[in-house]
């Protein structure tokens, strides 16, 4: 996020918004300006020429009444415009990039945006009106004193040193406040996730603990923020008390020496408050600028293009493996038996838990980089591909369904590819269970209601790995919430297509294992076996 690019999302309108906001500081500031000539003809018995310039008055104060809520609204108009694209920044990067925690992209898309706002676009309106009300103010005082002038000039000098002494703990303080609430995000993902599971076996206790330190954390961080704003605002303070004061005195020996009018006198001292509490404004709003930057350089770096590496992808359609090993984080290592898949084989991989099914799909899927040994991928002709050139298919166990209808979470919004759905749907064991629902393959997926079961879930996947012909395809148990007779059903018709398929399953019968082309063995801390 920069001011820059804040103003040119749309110049038309940032020009607009200047424009209010210059017409508002020079009414108000016009409007002090005034009471001079209203305080010098009633102190000089002029009823008519107090009573004029107080209407003049009135009506400027009127005038900067409503100015300033129109250029707030549009400003606040801007500025959502241009988070939103922002965000649509990092959602392209994070579509790009693939394996982002989903703690990190909320963290991303809401909290530190809504920083950034507070902190740092918000914060220009106050420094853009601080330094026109300045600059009309010093205008307006050259017309009285020169003295007045220079004693503004010594006294700004001091007042916007002031900030430098608590800049850097601030910025500090400010990054640690977004790195602690990351923190929050992942300790409530990873636990709260679980929150069935704590439940069932009564571990409130250590749920407890988990989320009071993550939240102690974020709130000492906080605390630790607020604090070091608080002593730059006392300091900040405590330099523009003294400045009006000092202001005041000055203009107040000009007026004990016939210098200035008594006019020019108070306004001078009106002028004092609006030019030192303008600097207050902007020293304490640049403080909060300079503290977003971490986060705005953090921003910037999201906001760069990636491009979607599955668009220079190429299929695979068979895979070699050998000498192959991988290591846990606990230093246990796996070997892995050498294995061939050729186009178009079924390959069902089993082996008891813990034994390394799971970490070889993160090697196939380019996820985790093997201890040892090659795996070797080959497009459609047979040709070798390279690692970071192989487009492998992958169904989870947990299946990824959207907030949409049946149709597109299939389609995946590819209109193109609903003349299959009717012919897929009942292949996958689908269409029994769209009968029952009165709106069929219509049917909108409910997320918190949890209108479709899991093994519903499951065939909706399947059905959409099957549609979209991914010819070569990781499965992760992707029946196991479905009953066995749909299930022998639905292995059926895998083995029947041109797809490539490498399948973890356990608790299949003999007869249907021996339905695939092979069986790959995995026990632990031995080598599998090749049937």
């Amino acid at each position: 996020m920069t001011i820059k690019e804040l103003f040119k999302s749309n110049i038309p309108r940032s020009i607009l918004i200047i424009a209010l906001y210059v017409l508002y500081a020079f009414s108000g500031s016009f409007s002090q300006y005034f009471l001079k000539y209203a305080l010098n003809g009633i102190t000089a018995g002029k009823l008519n020429t107090y009573i004029y310039w107080q209407v003049i008055q009135a009506i400027l104060e009127v005038v900067t009444a409503l100015l300033l809520p129109i250029a707030t609204v549009i400003f606040t108009k801007q500025t959502q415009d241009y988070l939103h694209q922002i965000r649509q920044d990092i959602m392209h990067h994070y579509y790009g990039e693939g394996d982002a925690k989903l703690t990190d992209m909320q963290n991303e898309l809401t909290e530190n945006l809504k920083l950034l706002t507070t902190n740092y676009a918000a914060t220009w309106v106050t420094i853009l009106s601080g330094v026109l009300e300045i600059t009309i103010a010093i205008a307006l005082l050259i017309s009285m004193n020169w003295i007045l002038i220079v004693t503004t000039a010594i006294l700004a000098v001091i007042t916007l040193s002031l900030p430098k002494i608590m800049e850097k703990k601030t910025s500090v303080a400010m990054d640690k406040v977004n790195q602690e609430h990351s923190k929050l995000l992942n300790a409530i993902e990873h636990w709260l996730g679980g929150l069935q599971e704590l439940r069932r076996y009564t571990a409130y206790g250590r749920l407890a603990r988990q989320m009071q330190k993550a939240s102690g954390d974020y709130v000492k961080a906080n605390k630790q923020n607020y604090k070091y704003q608080a002593i730059s605002e006392i300091i900040n303070g405590f330099g523009n008390a003294l400045s009006q004061i000092g202001m005041s005195v000055v203009a107040g020996v000009l007026f004990l020496m016939h210098i200035i009018s008594f006019g020019d006198f108070a306004v001078a001292s009106s002028f004092a408050f609006t030019i030192f509490s303008g600097i207050w404004d902007i020293t304490n709003s640049l403080t909060k600028v300079k503290s977003t930057k971490a986060l705005r350089e953090q921003t910037a770096e999201l906001r760069k293009k990636m491009a979607n590496t599955d668009l220079n992808k190429t299929d695979v359609y068979g895979v070699t493996v050998s000498g192959l090993k991988a290591k846990y984080k606990e230093g246990e290592e796996i070997s892995y038996p050498d294995f061939t898949i050729k186009k178009g084989q079924k390959v069902l991989l089993v082996g008891d838990s813990g034994t390394g099914k799971s970490t070889l799909f993160k090697i196939l899927l380019g996820k985790l980089k093997p201890e040892a040994g090659q795996v070797a991928f080959f497009d459609k002709n047979g040709q070798a591909l390279s690692l970071d050139k192989a487009k492998v298919g992958y169904l989870p166990q947990d299946p990824i369904v959207f907030p949409a209808s049946i149709k597109d979470n299939i389609v995946m919004f590819n209109d193109k590819l609903t003349n299959k759905l009717n012919e897929i749907t009942q292949a996958v064991q689908l269409q029994p269970d769209l009968a029952k629902m009165p709106a069929g393959i219509d049917t909108e997926v409910d997320l918190k209601k949890e209108n479709l079961s899991g093994g519903q879930k499951q065939k909706v996947v399947l059905v959409r790995s099957e549609i979209h012909e991914q010819p070569f395809v990781l499965m992760d148990e992707v029946t196991s919430a479905i009953d066995q007779a749909a299930t022998e059903k639905i292995i059926d018709q895998l083995l029947q297509t041109d797809q490539t398929i490498l399948l973890i399953a356990h608790n299949f019968t003999p007869k249907l294992q021996a339905k695939f082309d092979q069986i790959i063995q995995l026990k632990s801390k031995k080598e599998g076996t090749e049937k």
